[in-house]
């Protein structure tokens, strides 16, 4: 077995463990105090989980926005792969988004146009809203 206890009970492997190989190890476990008197085996399962790896996929790193064509997915193929469920349950998933323009400040940015402007020039939604404060 690729497992070793310690003076004090504690188990640790002694080798790398694979959820691929073995997703189950156990052992038999015998307790000796003091005196070397032994307690009777008892039986340790030792559950090997398969490595968590949290990751995106088909995640592109450009678009291109054609004005008045209205509203486009961001990442319209995006998936996040995470963990299997049976391993851990997430009760929560937050991320950001940072957006530029390689032309700010000759096309349809926030801070140059109204929104108004925007919807003229631009092709911006009548549905949009602005949520920031006007810049000054």
């Amino acid at each position: 077995q690729p497992f070793a206890v310690d003076d004090k009970g504690v188990v640790r492997n002694t080798v790398p463990l694979s959820a691929n190989e073995s997703r189950r190890h156990v052992i038999s476990v015998v307790a000796k105090d003091c005196g070397g008197r032994e307690s009777s085996p008892v039986l340790v399962t030792i559950s090997v989980l398969p490595r968590c790896i949290t990751s995106w996929t088909d995640v592109s790193t450009s678009m291109t926005y054609i004005p008045g064509t209205g509203p486009q997915p961001v990442f319209p193929q995006a998936k996040f792969q995470l963990c299997s469920t049976n391993v851990c349950k997430p009760t929560k998933l937050e991320t950001s988004l940072t957006l530029h323009t390689d032309h700010v400040g000759v096309g349809c940015d926030r801070d140059t146009y109204t929104l108004d402007s925007q919807r003229k020039m631009c092709g911006a939604s009548l549905a949009a809203v602005d949520l920031l404060p006007v810049a000054t």
